[in-house]
């Protein structure tokens, strides 16, 4: 046979041997999700209008009467958003958890997730952990596993979540008014402090206490202030570098200051945690009448919600040192 030319046995056998394969994959597949990701929250199905969930082509979702569906995506790769040295089970928890905190910021209430997995392989007890981390996120927040899909490559993690909110009351960045008292839940630094202490293995260093491998999703606190907060974004790339998205959705400004930052140790507050990202705290903006009740809300929930500073005219989000100068901050986590 010439170079080139084409050979139709070899063609053909070399179709079979690849539609075999591709048989055999997805049996693998098939058998994959019906072990480690079906039946994960059922129990919650029907009181979040699931229909139709996995095991079909598709999933079918019954948004309540004067009900606005609320949904969004986040992936994460390993090396970047998490590391192969951490418990399967944190990396479940963590995926979702962090997809689940941008419906905190709007003010839904998280109804399922779906998860879409790429795989270096299929070890059993990587599995089962993982499997386990899935639980846990589900139980925490009532919610089911509801879809998604499983391919094979480099290990990456795609999270889908859906929400509701009362008709007309979602939380927006793009509402915030000149004046507005600028609030933050919780406080940062912790889950920076924390990687640290993870990636140097620091003796002592509880795990399961670390805001770096289980993140809290704010969804209380989301809940509580709508029809209060004008506008509101989750920190997950800085709080100055997410609290300029508010600003420029606005056409507003900001000052910030420094003293009035919650850090998670004030004995040893640093100025790079400002922008650190990981945080996961709800950063919104409310006329100063709304501070009572911002107050109350704080004290039911057990949260901290500090004032941290003010919208104001311009463009510029400046952080304001107890001198009166203004700061420098280093940016945030760039996505590119």
């Amino acid at each position: 046979m010439l170079e080139g030319e084409w050979e139709p046995q070899v063609y053909l056998n070399q179709f079979l041997k690849n539609k075999s394969l591709e048989f055999e994959n997805s049996l693998g597949e098939y058998e994959l999700i019906q072990e480690y990701f079906s039946d994960i929250g059922s129990s919650y199905l029907k009181k979040n209008g699931i229909s139709l969930s996995i095991g079909d082509d598709a999933t079918l979702i019954n948004t309540p009467e004067n009900k606005d569906s609320v949904q969004s995506v986040d992936t994460a790769l390993e090396g970047v958003h998490f590391f192969n040295w951490m418990e399967p089970k944190d990396i479940a928890y963590r995926s979702v958890a962090i997809a689940l905190s941008d419906l905190a910021a709007c003010g839904a209430s998280p109804s399922w997730f779906m998860l879409s997995i790429t795989l270096k392989d299929k070890s059993k007890d990587w599995l089962t952990s993982f499997r386990q981390g899935l639980i846990d996120v589900s139980d925490e927040f009532k919610i089911p596993l509801i879809g998604g899909d499983t391919t094979r490559g480099g290990l990456s993690i795609t999270v889908h979540v859906g929400g509701i909110v009362d008709r007309g009351k979602f939380i927006s960045r793009k509402g915030a008014k000149e004046g507005d008292l600028i609030f933050l839940s919780g406080s940062i630094g912790s889950a920076t402090n924390d990687l640290t202490s993870l990636r140097k293995e620091k003796k002592g260093f509880k795990k399961n206490n670390s805001r770096y491998l289980r993140p809290k999703a704010r969804i209380s606190i989301g809940k509580e202030i709508i029809g209060i907060a004008n506008s509101a974004i989750d920190i997950s790339d800085g709080l100055i570098q997410d609290l300029q998205h508010i600003c420029k959705e606005s056409n507003l400004g900001a000052n910030v200051y420094l003293k009035d930052i919650p850090f998670y140790d004030l004995k040893r507050a640093k100025i790079e945690y400002i922008n650190s990202g990981d945080d996961y705290e709800i950063c919104f903006t409310a006329d100063p009448l709304q501070k009572k009740r911002i107050n109350k809300i704080s004290k039911d929930l057990n949260i901290p919600i500090t004032v941290i500073g003010e919208t104001v005219k311009g463009r510029e989000v400046r952080v304001i040192s107890e001198d009166g100068l203004e700061l420098e901050i280093e940016s945030g986590y760039k996505h590119f």
